[in-house]
This record gives structure tokens, C-alpha cells and sequence, in this order.
């Protein structure tokens, strides 16, 4: 008698994801979602907000600061061997995400939101949704139609949230914040998300995609409306609307910050991502550029970095050209 053949587990079919339960809150945006940039349409954008950027070997580059370069794109993922800025643009240094395989000597701690085919409100925390439907039932969160309300309304929210947290270039004086949000709203192809209570703007995101990554690349909410938790509403928004829009697989929250409190909101809608990357400096110049980082970009000092920014300073490497 022949026997019948015992299946190999390990050859079986993965079983098919369970099907994604949408709720009323996660359905508020249907049929809104974002038009994805090509890397150099978003370089163009920067370079029209007044970010220097450069092409160079393949990549688009911009300077965080004078003479220091990141890929426009913040996720993108270089081999140093075949990827780095101009020399007369990064004589400070530069820094990138590795590609896999590739060259690497540190880690950048990343915000992410990974998966967002699959984010709903069913996958937060029980108290976080219990705050995101406390915050639709008081506030409205849709696409800003008008720039009058980024010129007043935004404004006030702008300052509030800049005396609040103090992070970021100032442009508190009227006219500054004036001529830029006016470019930033009118690059296309963005898309400015309005949190309102009534007829009254209390927190915006400027937020765009480029590849299969969401990134906002600038959120504000006014400090007299927290207690409606817009940035609940906002970010809930944005991830909604990611989950909508087909090839988009994460959103880009950012580095973790040298504050705290930034760090532990955005991580109630996305997790810490330790992402191999290259950095190199200019040895001449590295005690400037430790002085600089710390702030700015903390992840090149914690200790999830594999080297310390005097390791990563005389990094041997060849010529830039």
C-alpha cells in the first residue's frame, strides 16, 4: 500500500495576510492621496524654496549647511564608492544611508512608519485611538484650499509652534514666513494638509512623496488648540491618506531629535529605525563639525552609532572629485 506524501512545512505557502479592517475614521480621505515626485522634481522644488542642490555622479545633493551634503531624498540609499557630492559643495563632508552591502560606518536613527498599506486605527495603542476619535469629533482635517489661511491663521500657528519648541530656521518675522510659505504652497504636486476647529486653521503639514516614501516636511500646530489634539488628527491623516496612495510603503517622521518630547509623540505612530549609513568629515575641520551635529543631528553622537564622530572624521577615504 503506498502511503501519501506528508507535506514539508517549510515548503508550504506563507499564509495570506488577514484582511485589512478599515474603520470610519481611517475611511475620511477616500480618494485623496499623493502624487509621487521623481528625485529630481524634488530637487528642483528645494531648489525653488532656496536649498542649494547639486547633481552629481547620479544623485541629487543638498547642502544642510554650508559645505555639508545629504541626498535630497533623506531615504535614499547610496554605495560611497559610486555616490558622493561635489568636493566644492561638501569640503565640511557629507553624510547618506548605505546601500545594502555597501560601505557603511555608522547608523542613523530614523522615525519611520513602515507597512502603511496596512495602517489603520485599529493598529495604534487603545488609549491613542481613543485620543485620534476625541480629536476628529472636535477638529476637520482636509487639504488646504486657499493660501490665505496659511498667511493668517497659518502664522499664528506658525509663531506659537516656533515659541513652543524653538526648533528649526526662525521665520517668525511676518515677511520671511510670508515669502516662504507662499513658495512652498505653490510648488506642485504637494500637498498642504489643514487641521481646522470651525472655519479656523490650528495646525498644517506641508507634505509631499517621493519614490515609496511620505515625507512631511513640515508640520505646525498652535499651542492654544493642543488641548484638541490636532497633531493627532494630522498625523492619523497622513497616514490614511499614505495607505491610499499605491507604491507608498513607509513614512519618513525624520531623525530622532536631541528633544525628547518631539521624539516620543512621533513614536506613537511609528518606531525607531537604526539604518546603516556613511558619513565622512573633513579632519580639518571635525571640532566645528561635533559642536554643529550635536543638535542638529544627535543620531551621529548616540549610542546606536557603530563609530563616534572623531572615528567617522578619519575615515580614510579616496579623493572626492
Amino acid at each position: 500500500m503506498s502511503s501519501l506524501p506528508i507535506p514539508n512545512p517549510s515548503s508550504a505557502a506563507p499564509p495570506a495576510p488577514a484582511a485589512l479592517q478599515l474603520h470610519p475614521e481611517d475611511l475620511l480621505w477616500s480618494g485623496l492621496s499623493f502624487s509621487i515626485l521623481s528625485e529630481e522634481e524634488l530637487a528642483r522644488q528645494r531648489a525653488a524654496l532656496g536649498d542649494r542642490v547639486h547633481f552629481h555622479q547620479g544623485v541629487w545633493w543638498n547642502q544642510a549647511r554650508s559645505f555639508f551634503c545629504m541626498p535630497c531624498a533623506p531615504l535614499a540609499r547610496l554605495d560611497q564608492s559610486l555616490a558622493r557630492p561635489a568636493l566644492r559643495h561638501s569640503l565640511l563632508g557629507f553624510t547618506h544611508l548605505a546601500l545594502p552591502g555597501t560601505s557603511a560606518n555608522g547608523r542613523r536613527q530614523m522615525i519611520v512608519a513602515e507597512n502603511v498599506s496596512r495602517y489603520s486605527i485599529g493598529t495604534l495603542s487603545r488609549k491613542r485611538r481613543s485620543l485620534v476619535r476625541r480629536a476628529l469629533s472636535n477638529l476637520q482635517v482636509r487639504p488646504i484650499e486657499r493660501l490665505d489661511d496659511l498667511l493668517t491663521d497659518g502664522y499664528a500657528a506658525y509663531v506659537s509652534w516656533h515659541q513652543r519648541n524653538g526648533w528649526g530656521r526662525n521665520r517668525s518675522d511676518r515677511a520671511a514666513y510670508s515669502a516662504w510659505i507662499t513658495r512652498a504652497y505653490s510648488q506642485p504636486r504637494r500637498l498642504s494638509i489643514g487641521v481646522y476647529r470651525g472655519d479656523r486653521l490650528v495646525a498644517f503639514s506641508l507634505t509631499l512623496a517621493v519614490g515609496n516614501v511620505v515625507e512631511p516636511c513640515f508640520l505646525a500646530s498652535h499651542t492654544d488648540a493642543l488641548d484638541f489634539l490636532p497633531n493627532d488628527a494630522l498625523f492619523h491623516a497622513i497616514l490614511c491618506i499614505s495607505r491610499q496612495t499605491p507604491g507608498i510603503d513607509s513614512v519618513d517622521f525624520g531623525p530622532i531629535s536631541a528633544k525628547p518630547t518631539l521624539n516620543e509623540f512621533k513614536l506613537h505612530y511609528a518606531t525607531v529605525k537604526s539604518i546603516p549609513s556613511f558619513t565622512w568629515v573633513n579632519p580639518l575641520l571635525r571640532p566645528f563639525f561635533a559642536r554643529w551635529t550635536r543638535n542638529r543631528y544627535p543620531w551621529l553622537h548616540s549610542p546606536g552609532a557603530s563609530e563616534s564622530p572623531r572615528a567617522l572624521a578619519t575615515e580614510s577615504l579616496d579623493p572626492v572629485s
